[in-house]
């Protein structure tokens, strides 16, 4: 008997947005793409340390990949609000493919320097800086609202779990062949990704007035000014948007110092690879929990419970002593971390208008973003003085005694992680003033 099509009801009644046929083109486009981000990461950081042994240029080389995110990103998702997003996606894909084949070209040359490393890493973020916000914009308008919370939470399994598919096949390769065979890959699930969105069907309703005008400085900075402008007056997604940025910045900004600490715990790149592929592995089961929530208290009480889960992971990797317990840490940082981002995005995404998405969408990248890039800068400078133990057990710490204390002592925030859901006064008082933004 063939159980094939009773399977595959079971797993759309579990994920009903796997239904559109559109969404798993996105799906797997976000597969893809993180494969490659993940791959490339894993290689620069070591290929870096390789060559100049130094914590700081790794950090430089993460800050390189990542700040684009934060000075262009607005940028980005003013633009992905007035052309078509997905020609805007399929450029960034086609961006990062040039840059991952520079890298591969110098380094299998045997010619690549640590600077050539920061130019393409800085190529490579200022393509994924344009092509964020159109991809996360897309999936609200391929899924119906009552999916949304589930496509989402699918997405943030393919961001954060391609930590897996990516590092898995790209640590194998950075062991035997090394790191120019991995920029290769990178290349490879970066033209798979591509694929998907040629196929895409969904297109962006064509802005008035052709292409020219739609890219216009003038009239696009002014949308990054109406984004802007929409956040500030809007309550709701200034709680999330602090949250991320403080979660971010304390928990989710050690890839710098992961080189060193497998090479002082021992195995080198195995353990390096190791910890990464934990992350994602944890970052699977994570935010396939969350896809299955159905209740707002049950999404508030994980909400908390994931919040304090990262920081405690930052203190389990810092004090590892082993390859072993490093990579348990490196589960428990994935599983946590991608949880609560995804249930962040989901609370962005329930009192965001379409017409705002994109560049609201832009604005949660470049916090994250630009906190992720500086404090890895940062950290890549200090775990040179002072060791990467005592930064992980430090931030991870501060992280856990500030998220308990506002979710004790702040109204919003309190709200958030009881009921799932904002205040109701909160969202009366944000949607008046949402309207006043709006008619500025």
């Amino acid at each position: 008997m063939n159980r094939t099509p009773a399977l595959l009801t079971r797993i759309t009644d579990r994920h009903p947005s796997l239904l559109y046929a559109d969404f798993r083109r996105v799906f797997w486009n976000a597969f893809f793409a993180s494969a490659a981000f993940w791959t490339l990461l894993l290689a620069r950081g070591w290929l870096v340390h390789e060559l100049t042994g130094k914590g700081f240029w790794v950090g430089a080389v993460t800050f390189a990949g990542m700040i684009p995110l934060a000075l262009s990103g607005p940028i980005g998702g003013a633009l992905a609000d007035r052309v078509d997003r997905r020609l805007m996606a399929i450029g960034a894909d086609a961006v990062g493919i040039l840059a991952a084949g520079g890298l591969a070209a110098l380094t299998l040359a045997g010619v690549i320097e640590a600077w050539h490393v920061l130019l393409f890493a800085s190529i490579d973020g200022v393509g994924r800086s344009f092509g964020m916000p159109a991809e996360q914009a897309i999936v609200p308008n391929v899924v119906r609202e009552e999916h949304l919370l589930n496509a989402v939470a699918l997405s943030g399994i393919t961001r954060h779990g391609s930590r897996i598919a990516g590092p898995l096949l790209g640590g194998a390769l950075l062991t035997t062949l090394g790191a120019g065979a991995v920029f290769v890959l990178s290349g490879v699930f970066l033209a798979l990704a591509l694929q998907q969105l040629v196929l895409l069907e969904y297109r962006s309703a064509s802005f008035p007035g052709g292409v020219r005008n739609a890219i216009a400085i003038g009239p696009v900075l002014r949308d990054v000014r109406e984004g802007v402008f929409y956040v500030a007056s809007e309550p709701r997604l200034i709680v999330v948007l602090v949250l991320v940025g403080l979660h971010c910045g304390a928990t989710m900004a050690f890839d710098s110092m992961m080189p060193s600490l497998a090479t002082s715990i021992g195995g080198g790149d195995v353990t390096y690879s190791g910890i990464i592929v934990g992350i994602g592995a944890g970052a699977i089961v994570g935010t396939l929990i969350i896809s299955m929530i159905r209740s707002e208290p049950a999404l508030g009480r994980v909400f908390f419970l994931v919040g304090i889960g990262s920081g405690v992971s930052l203190f389990v990797i810092g004090i590892a002593t082993t390859p072993h317990i490093a990579v348990t840490g490196g589960v428990l940082a994935g599983a946590t971390q991608a949880s609560f981002m995804a249930v962040s995005v989901v609370f962005v995404q329930r009192v965001t208008p379409d017409e705002f998405r994109a560049r609201v969408m832009s604005l949660y990248i470049m916090l994250a973003a630009g906190l992720m890039a500086s404090v890895n800068y940062g950290f890549g400078w200090l775990s040179d003085e002072t060791g990467v133990r005592p930064l992980l057990i430090v931030a991870g710490a501060l992280w856990c005694v500030g998220f308990t204390a506002a979710a004790m002592l702040l109204p919003e925030v309190r709200s958030l992680v009881r009921r799932g859901n904002f205040r109701e006064t909160l969202a009366v008082d944000a949607t008046d003033a949402g309207l006043r933004a709006t008619s500025k």
